[in-house]
């Protein structure tokens, strides 16, 4: 985990993740593949979104490296992961 945590050094790509992980919809999906990783369907049927949103939000998260497809299932990284665990960390920190 920290070795990619690690990797993202530069303001400009920080930036990007909060960019990305700000949108509607990413949060829902990132929530979905939380526990176990699912497949594009389950996470359609899961956030309700819009195929093609989910898809250009995964291919976001995948080049972020927050997110990986492991055959036909979407899955966190360990990054991915650990990010996740900051915008709860946030959500509770705003909503005591």
């Amino acid at each position: 985990m920290e070795d990619r945590v690690r990797a993202i050094k530069s303001e400009e790509e920080i930036r990007e993740v909060l960019k990305v992980i700000s949108r509607r919809g990413v949060g829902e999906i990132l929530k979905s593949i939380r526990n176990e990783p699912k497949k594009f369907s389950q996470i359609m049927f899961e956030t309700k979104l819009n195929p093609s949103i989910i898809d250009r939000h995964l291919k976001a998260l995948s080049k972020l490296g927050l997110v990986t497809k492991d055959g036909e299932n979407y899955k966190l990284t360990s990054c991915g992961i650990y990010v996740l665990k900051i915008i709860d960390d946030l959500y509770r920190a705003m909503n005591p």
